[in-house]
Parts: C-alpha cells; structure tokens; sequence
C-alpha cells in the first residue's frame, strides 16, 4: 500500500479494526494516517491499547458506531422497532436479556442527557469527543435533522462532574452482550 502513496495513487493509509501489534507494524512499513474501530459508551475496548497507541504514533482515531448503532440514541426502545432484514436484529446486543440491560443503561445516559439539556446522542457523541483530541467520531445516519443533532454535539463541553456521572452509570465493560456475532468476531483487531 505504502508503493501506492509513492505512485501518487493513493494520498493516505488508514486501517480498519486493526490491533496495537497490526498498527505498530503497519506504520512502521509506511506511516498510517488513521485508524477506524467501533468505539462508544458500550464498546469500549479501544481504551485498552488502541487509543493509546495512536495518540503516541500521532496516528488520528476514527469511531465508528460512536451511537453504538443507534441504541444510545434512545430512540430504539424494542427490538420491533428495527426491520426484518436489520443486521441489528443478529447482533448480541440486541437480544433476548442483553437488550433490557441495554437499554436500562441507555436510560440513564437520557436522564443525565435531559440534566444538560441535549438528547442522549448528543451526550454519547459529546463524551466520545471528549476521549481525546485524536477522535474524530463518524456517526451515520438518514435525516438531515438527525445530521445537524450529531452535530451540535461537538459544541457540547462536558465537565468532570458530567463525564464521573456518565462512568458512574456506564463504565466500561457495562454493554450486555458481544459487539458482534460470534463468527464475525474471529476478524476483529487482528
């Protein structure tokens, strides 16, 4: 990849769901310029090396599913609330008793949410910006009201009183269930 850079057919490298390991030695054979990995309240587990590792190797951070899919944005109260065919419905998180504790823990994220005044998306998007200055988290979504929400979270500061209530209702490791199925996760941080 690092040829493609130097043919002028490629601007940068990123990886994606790469470990520390696989990001040390990627970047050592040619800089890396920033590394995608689900992170949010409920996947925490770049906290462990990952962000660390970019932040020393200067290398930018890219969330995705900083919304946690979509389930911290509050509005996903049922599995019925999702389509047949929504990948959501195969994932741990979204079933049987992993799916009430879920959405126990999201409901105390609203409720300090409704303490500041924004929707619980915004508090979610506002504490991932708050991890690092190297974060730069990509939440998706359909509706251009969603878009300018997501948005105006990064106007949101959170204080140390807000992010000790937010670990104190979320720490980490709190997420009922796996990220993904079984079989996918074989791929994971490799």
């Amino acid at each position: 990849m690092g040829e493609l850079v130097k043919e002028g057919k490629v601007r940068f490298l990123g990886l994606s769901e790469a470990s520390p390991a696989t990001l040390r030695k990627g970047h050592a054979e040619h800089p890396i310029t920033a590394l995608q990995t689900e992170y949010s309240l409920w996947s925490r587990e770049p906290e462990d090396e990952l962000l660390a590792t970019c932040e020393e190797l200067g290398i930018g951070f890219v969330p995705y599913s900083p919304l946690g899919r979509g389930f911290l944005s509050g509005e996903i109260k049922s599995v019925d609330d999702l389509a047949e065919d929504d990948f959501r419905r195969s994932n741990p998180r979204f079933q049987g008793e992993n799916f009430q504790k879920n959405i126990d823990l999201v409901k105390a994220v609203a409720a300090i949410a409704a303490d500041r005044g924004v929707t619980a998306a915004q508090l979610a998007l506002a504490w991932v910006l708050a991890q690092g200055e190297h974060l730069v988290p990509i939440p998706g979504t359909r509706r251009i009201r969603t878009l300018e929400e997501n948005a105006a979270a990064g106007d949101l500061v959170l204080t140390a009183d807000d992010l000790a209530r937010i670990e104190a209702v979320f720490p980490k490791g709190a997420a009922s269930g796996h990220r993904y199925a079984e079989a996918a996760r074989a791929a994971l941080n490799r």
